[in-house]
């Protein structure tokens, strides 16, 4: 699921603690989500003074027969900036220009854009109707039952 999405919603906490949500194109990169963020954007102040973030990966809705069962991922963590200057940096940005194509020629050089990478810690994932599950390994790939009766 990781592998396909092009975009995630986003939460972040603002600066007087409240929940915001909001979406933003991603890479999937070396094991980890990358978000190309504009500081003009709430999310990316938010994460500028509290570093937490929550995604959810949602299946299309146009490719589910029943919108109260579509799969589903949750991921919890933090993020980390990553510096222009950083080796990594235009690496990720290759995977955004494949992804996202011309558009990235445009927005790569603003400075007013930022590389985040989303460092989870803790997941959750939900196939459909009594199967969901709890998310754990080092790349969060290892799917517990979650025990309803808990």
């Amino acid at each position: 699921m990781r592998d396909n999405v092009l975009s995630v919603q986003l939460a972040t906490v603002n600066a007087d603690g409240k929940p915001e949500a909001s979406y933003a194109p991603c890479a999937w990169v070396e094991n980890n989500f990358y978000l190309f963020l504009s500081q003009l954007s709430s999310h990316t102040g938010n994460l500028a003074q509290n570093p937490a973030i929550s995604l959810l990966l949602i299946e299309d809705a146009a490719a589910t027969s029943n919108y109260f069962a579509r799969k589903r991922a949750s991921l919890h963590g933090r993020v980390r900036t990553v510096a222009r200057e950083d080796e990594a940096f235009a690496r990720i940005m290759q995977a955004f220009h494949r992804r996202f194509g011309k558009v990235m020629e445009i927005i790569e050089p603003l400075p007013d854009f930022h590389l985040f990478c989303v460092e989870a810690e803790s997941g959750s994932f939900v196939r459909g109707f009594g199967q969901a599950y709890e998310l754990s390994g080092a790349e969060l790939d290892q799917l517990t039952p979650v025990d309803p009766r808990k």
